[in-house]
């Protein structure tokens, strides 16, 4: 330690005893201290601003100040500067005070000695010094503590917050005064949920114990967000291995838990995608399958017994040939539609229609595909001026749920299909009598591939009702269904009608300059 970087600040109205206690640090060497005297507090306190001092030796009864006063004024305004007492008397109870104050010393000036005021000096200095680099880094550790992003807190053993940083703040949206000396439990990001509330408790007794505890949970942020932390309580030990503190600690993982669930979501797609797939393939193995079978045996019977055959037994062979080339078009045309949509291409391109003459014109083309087992009932209601929509994908939409009516009511029977437009709405109403849809498989029915567990050896791909929905959805519409084993299903598509550009479309056609649109 070198001496001559003492600086003392000599506080004391009594020009003997100032004089007396300069010519005593004088006569230990001069060149060791750095003397600066004032009489009075004020003085004193106004050149601590400005000046670095070691340490004060500070006399009790001053001008402006008085006993203990003295000292808190003091230290409230200089708390760095170790402080020696100067008193007129031996006072035990005021020496004990002013030490509990944080005074380094207590010195009766009546019993100064060169040696005694020598070692209060650099006993002090010694303590100041130490003081100090506490002090230092304890700014240091306040400083890492309240920068770093990880959220922290400082508990006792009971759970009562102490101190928490930055980081723990703005997660948790909140302010240091409402969080010190409250349970941890009964914060706000805690306190939604009594049973967090109970596993916060238990949790805090289990680490005060001296365990460790990690978990990530979810609690309530700022604006009452729900965010994920990684979040662990470590137990603080002294010296002898007692638990004295409790650290918490919190790591913001909402990005990461997002992400994972964005993973899994990809995963689960992925895996239905495969599923579909599979799916797919033994779909398209089994149901072009049959009619090739159909193809392959037709073609060789005409082919070996041309001669022998009839022309009533040729056409016969004739009509399954074509039937099963029809059936692997529909496949065709089904799984190219399907991968249009799936690809974002199948666009809603809508036009104006005479709607009851395209329904009336379908109902009859239907009418004589299907056996005489089968009547369709068609029925029209509300205005019948052209509407606006997507004649293909209307089509689509009629066209399977027309065929699905005659194709599932085997013993045949009637068949309604009602229409209903109104101002802003059309409504498409397809009911029969057939063998209906069990409970269980009406959520799925609109998923690609799923098919009824009732259907039996009725042959069929799972991919008409897929197209519906997605032809419904891009027409903004709605679709749903009744049905009853055994009774019958009725299914109602609701599309919405465009005025608006039904309008200024009939603008054009009425001999406008306007560009045309469609």
């Amino acid at each position: 330690m070198n001496q001559a970087s003492i600086s003392i600040l000599l506080v004391e109205d009594s020009p003997s005893d100032a004089k007396l206690l300069r010519q005593t640090l004088w006569h230990l060497g001069g060149e060791r201290w750095q003397v600066v005297q004032f009489d009075r507090l004020s003085d004193a306190l106004n050149a601590c601003s400005k000046n670095i001092f070691d340490i004060v030796l500070l006399d009790l009864s001053l001008p402006d100040s008085e006993g203990l006063n003295t000292i808190a004024a003091f230290y409230a305004a200089a708390p760095n500067i170790p402080i020696v007492v100067l008193a007129e008397f031996d006072d035990e109870d005021i020496a004990l005070q002013a030490v509990a104050d944080s005074v380094q010393d207590y010195l009766v000036k009546k019993q100064i000695t060169p040696n005694l005021l020598e070692r209060a000096i650099r006993t002090c200095f010694d303590r100041g010094q130490i003081l100090k680099q506490l002090r230092e880094s304890e700014h240091r550790l306040h400083l890492i503590f309240e920068q770093t992003f990880q959220s922290m807190a400082l508990l006792t053993c009971e759970g009562i917050i102490l101190e928490m940083n930055q980081s723990a703040l703005n997660l948790w949206g909140s302010q240091l005064q409402y969080c010190v000396g409250k349970p941890l439990w009964e914060l706000e990001s805690w306190n939604f949920s009594s049973i967090n509330q109970e596993w916060l408790k238990s949790i805090i007794a289990k680490a005060a114990d001296g365990e460790f505890i990690r978990h990530e949970l979810q609690v309530r942020g700022a604006n009452d967000v729900m965010v994920w932390i990684d979040f662990s309580l470590k137990p603080l030990k002294d010296k002898t291995g007692k638990v004295v503190l409790l650290i918490v600690e919190g790591w913001d993982i909402s990005d990461r838990k997002r992400a994972e669930a964005e993973i899994i979501k990809a995963w689960e797609q992925e895996r239905e995608l495969n599923e579909m797939k599979s799916s797919f393939v033994s779909m398209v193995s089994h149901e072009f399958r049959n009619p090739m079978s159909v193809i392959r045996t037709a073609v060789e019977l005409l082919k070996s017994y041309n001669h022998q055959l009839s022309d009533q037994q040729k056409s016969k062979y004739f009509g399954k040939i074509q039937t099963a080339i029809y059936q692997m078009q529909q496949l065709l045309d089904e799984v190219l539609f399907l991968g249009r949509s799936d690809a974002g291409k199948l666009q809603y391109e809508p036009t104006l229609l005479d709607l009851e003459h395209f329904c009336s014109e379908l109902t009859q083309t239907l009418q004589l595909s299907a056996s005489g087992k089968h009547q369709i009932i068609f029925s029209f209601q509300g205005k019948r001026t052209p509407v606006f929509v997507d004649e293909n994908l209307l089509r689509y939409i009629l066209t399977n749920l027309l065929s699905n009516a005659i194709k599932y009511s085997p013993q045949g029977g009637k068949i309604r299909f009602n229409v209903i437009c109104q101002d802003d709405t059309v409504t498409f109403q397809i009911q029969d009598f057939g063998i209906g849809i069990p409970t269980k498989d009406q959520q799925r029915l609109f998923e690609t591939f799923h098919r009824a567990s009732n259907v039996g050896s009725i042959p069929g791909t799972g991919l008409g009702l897929s197209i519906v929905k997605k032809c419904v959805d891009l027409h903004q519409g709605q679709i749903s269904l009744e049905s009853q084993v055994g009774v019958g299903t009725k299914f109602t598509v609701k599309l919405p009608l465009n005025h608006h550009v039904t309008q200024s479309l009939e603008l054009i056609e009425s001999g406008s300059d306007l560009p045309k649109q469609y």
